[in-house]
């Protein structure tokens, strides 16, 4: 049995241990990464069907050799095109016994396709939304997982080291954040994980600045938020580097990127099951809060990370999200301050048993240069 094989029976199952919590029979999953991650399916378009005995993969001829060959826990149905999908999905629920109310993913499903599967399925059966089932089982990353996004993390830290010669005086923003994406292609990424932000001078006072065609100077400091898609799970790293050697930074430079770094430490230090995101998020934020800079971090502290950049919940003020071993998470406090610049910090983490491993590995010191 392959890793995927294996997978997808453990994530089948304690998918229908939470529809039998959620009071539902069964559920159609019509999210992308969600039918990839339930099913090992890569194709551009699919549904699910999943009740406690069934699991109907719904996909078009486009991708009947890919669908039997990727997903072979589902029964897979080719649709009478790609605009069939309806009529598949009623054909199939109608053959279902003792299934009443499926769910759907809510956040996923438009008005307009709800409409005509409450007009194309048999009227015994009770469409039910449904919030986060599968993004729930996602949240908790499997030894395979948290091995994909380290292997994600290696290629992007690999990848900023062999091109930090760039970060002088006269490289753009612009060529900077193309470089360093060719690198990480290089080394083995699908794309970037994200836009990648590189934000130099007064415009790292902007936590998503897009990078233009802005050339560092002597003295900046520069924010760089990159991060990697490896066979298919993200990394997502920040560092913010003086340009110049150390002797052109100033000393409220020095300051700020060291109360950024300790903010960040405390968190991590925070880190343990049991935890809510909003506690571990308090531990940065007072911090910053009793150095007079609260109002100046205007983020979260950080997100759950995984098949997806944002792949849940994570520290925030009004995070309940409870931490559990497995699940891998970001924490990026920061400081901007307008016409003047910014700092942010971010590392990679896994929860553990008794608190938590940083996954990430690159220096954290403002400076590149003696």
């Amino acid at each position: 049995m392959s890793t995927q094989d294996s997978n997808s029976k453990y994530r089948l199952a304690q998918l229908r241990l939470l529809l039998q919590k959620a009071s539902v029979d069964g559920l159609v999953v019509t999210r992308q990464i969600n039918i990839a991650y339930l099913s090992g399916f890569h194709g551009s378009a699919a549904h699910l069907l999943i009740t406690q005995t069934d699991a109907i993969l719904i996909t078009d001829a486009r991708y009947t050799l890919a669908a039997a060959q990727e997903a072979p826990e589902f029964t897979v149905v080719i649709s009478n095109g790609s605009g069939g999908y309806v009529e598949a999905l009623s054909l199939e629920a109608g053959k279902l016994h003792g299934v009443d109310r499926v769910g759907f993913e809510k956040n996923d499903v438009t008005y307009g396709q709800w409409e005509s599967w409450t007009e194309a399925i048999p009227k015994s059966i009770v469409l039910v939304p449904t919030n986060d089932l599968v993004e729930k089982l996602r949240q908790i990353k499997s030894p395979d997982e948290i091995a994909a996004i380290r292997k994600a993390i290696s290629v992007a830290q690999d990848a900023f080291l062999s091109v930090q010669n760039l970060l002088v005086a006269g490289t753009q923003e612009r060529a900077f954040a193309f470089a360093l994406e060719n690198a990480m292609r290089e080394r083995g990424a699908t794309a970037p994980s994200f836009d990648t932000i590189v934000a130099g001078g007064p415009q790292g006072a902007r936590p998503h600045h897009h990078p233009n065609d802005r050339a560092f100077v002597d003295g900046d400091l520069v924010t760089i938020d990159w991060g990697a898609l490896v066979d298919g799970y993200c990394s997502d790293i920040t560092r913010t580097v003086l340009i110049g050697p150390k002797s052109n930074g100033t000393k409220e430079q020095e300051k700020i990127h060291a109360l950024v770094l300790e903010s960040q430490q405390r968190a991590i230090a925070a880190i343990h099951p049991g935890k809510t995101g909003k506690e571990v998020d308090a531990a940065a934020r007072d911090f910053l809060t009793e150095h007079g800079y609260g109002d100046a971090f205007s983020h979260s502290l950080g997100h759950s990370l995984g098949l997806e950049v944002h792949d849940g919940p994570g520290f925030s003020t009004r995070s309940d999200l409870v931490l559990e071993p497995g699940m891998v998470l970001t924490v990026e406090p920061g400081i901007y301050l307008a016409d003047w610049g910014g700092v942010r910090i971010e590392e990679d983490i896994v929860v553990t048993e008794t608190g938590c491993d940083v996954l990430t590995s690159l220096p954290q010191t403002i400076t590149l240069h003696p």
